[in-house]
């Protein structure tokens, strides 16, 4: 396989793992019950919590050893951020529909997008500092780096097709916004790629940032609504997820 496509596979297999993963929605021949729909609320919140954990705090700290005893900053205010962007998001969407807010649906889409995002440009950043250096051994690290994201990316498909399925009442709406989450990855590949000598800087808060952003869609609106519904259906999906995706990043990041 030549260095080209190398690159294009990483930036492709990234998309195409959540996609895929999007597809769960056609599993369901029937509207879901309320023990189901708990059971994925529980399940999309394990899967964004240790993604939140794994995928963007610990490599937020870890890539912010140059603060030196100030290095927790970067993770701690792009966190508390990601929080309020969701709530100023919420707001807005309450001033211009006149109180309604911006539904659960909208908020798991959004935060999983956010989520996306960084992991688009660490792989981009991975694929663009190998291929300036004209470094094999990089170029098939950074490869490995791709695959792992796109493997976990295929749990992260279902987190938000299966919500948005129930949300429209579309298995295809809700396939196609799985698919439009994910899409954002290969595109901030590319951007990162193209930006790797000065993308790390910054990477530490965007990694903070979208944790945030998913931590608060978990606690307002994933637990409390699957909770109401059915308390341990949505307890043990959370736990299923968690441990599936704690599994996935430890094993291939």
């Amino acid at each position: 396989m030549s260095d080209t496509l190398k690159v294009v596979f990483g930036f492709s297999f990234v998309f195409v793992m959540t996609a895929l993963g999007a597809l769960a929605v056609f599993l369901f021949k029937r509207e879901v019950g309320s023990k189901t729909s708990a059971l994925i609320n529980g399940f999309s919140a394990g899967i964004m919590l240790a993604a939140s954990i794994w995928s963007l705090i610990l490599p937020a700290i870890e890539q912010s050893e140059s603060y030196g005893s100030f290095s927790f900053l970067p993770a701690a205010v792009g966190f508390l951020v990601g929080c309020a962007f969701i709530v100023l998001m919420d707001l807005v969407c309450k001033w211009v529909g006149k109180g309604n807010g911006m539904k659960k649906s909208t908020k798991i889409f959004v935060a999983m997008t956010l989520h996306n995002i960084p992991e688009g440009l660490a792989v981009g950043v991975a694929f663009g500092a190998a291929w300036a250096l004209s470094d094999p051994v990089m170029l098939t690290m950074a490869l490995s780096l791709a695959i792992g994201m796109g493997i976990q990316n295929f749990p992260e498909g279902a987190a938000v097709a299966l919500p948005m399925k129930e949300a429209t009442g579309s298995k295809l709406k809700g396939y196609l916004c799985g698919v439009v989450s994910g899409i954002v990855e290969p595109i901030m590949a590319v951007i990162g790629f193209f930006l790797a000598s000065s993308m790390s800087a910054i990477m530490p808060w965007v990694l903070s940032f979208a944790a945030g952003a998913m931590f608060l869609v978990i606690l307002s609106e994933l637990l409390p609504e699957g909770y109401e519904k059915h308390a341990n259906f949505c307890i043990w999906g959370a736990i299923a997820g968690f441990v599936i995706m704690m599994i996935l990043d430890v094993a291939l990041g």
